[in-house]
């Protein structure tokens, strides 16, 4: 196995970040390396024990400027152009305008920036890696059949990524790419049944130290035995 930059599980787990703008583009990234985070990858939880995430890892140039096409498309459809026409779902979900501070408001608007600027420079990631199901589509977005359907490919994704940040590369979840799923398919040649999920860019980080991100008090959003008992009110 490759040498690992990282060996603390919990720093793994606390400082796996989304990362963009940190990607070096130039460093070269061996297909080696790429296989035996997907072969850790493997390892995740399936539904129905059932290994139905199928991977194709893209480093051919004309394949991955069609991929950053699709990519840039999705952007000005689903971003961009909603955003400057007020449209108000994509202006609830993603406006810094309508952030609760100037804190988080600032902290959105450098969210933005960097997701623009992965999209300007998709095609230089040096390996774009397409996660596809084979599942049957839910008739319902939630509830049903969903829950397994997109719960086997995602534990997938992040034991890839932590696998990744172990070794010094970094990645994100680039699910915008869903919305141009059957382009995708054109692209890769893929057969029907494969449905691509997500697109995770992978790259060397420009240096390894990422911090824990800010989140919320962990009373906020956990409770024991229903809503009125927030964890951490119990003593040591």
């Amino acid at each position: 196995m490759s040498a690992r930059v990282i060996t603390d599980i919990d720093e793994v787990l606390t400082t796996t970040r989304a990362v963009r703008r940190r990607m070096d583009f130039d460093r070269p990234v061996a297909r080696a390396v790429v296989e035996e985070c997907l072969r850790l990858a493997q390892q995740a939880p399936m539904g129905s024990n059932l290994e139905d995430w199928r991977i194709v890892a893209v480093d051919d140039p004309t394949l991955k400027r069609k991929l950053s096409g699709l990519y840039t498309e999705v952007w000005h459809q689903t971003v961009e152009r909603p955003l400057a026409s007020g449209e108000a779902a994509t202006t609830t979900r993603l406006s810094p305008t309508v952030r609760a501070d100037p804190q988080a408001q600032a902290r959105q608007a450098r969210v933005l920036r960097a997701v623009k600027y992965l999209v300007d420079h998709l095609d230089r990631v040096p390996v774009l890696v397409v996660l596809c199901s084979t599942k049957p589509l839910p008739q319902r977005p939630v509830g049903g059949t969903a829950s397994g359907y997109y719960g086997s490919i995602f534990p997938f994704a992040w034991s890839f990524q932590l696998a990744l940040r172990s070794r010094g590369l970094g990645s994100v979840l680039a699910t915008a790419l869903a919305h141009k799923a059957s382009g995708v398919q054109a692209v890769l040649g893929l057969p029907a049944e494969w449905r691509p999920i997500t697109l995770l860019p992978v790259a060397y980080t420009r240096g390894v130290d990422f911090r824990p991100a800010a989140r919320a008090d962990l009373a906020d959003v956990a409770f024991w035995n229903g809503p009125v008992e927030p964890a951490g009110s119990a003593s040591a």
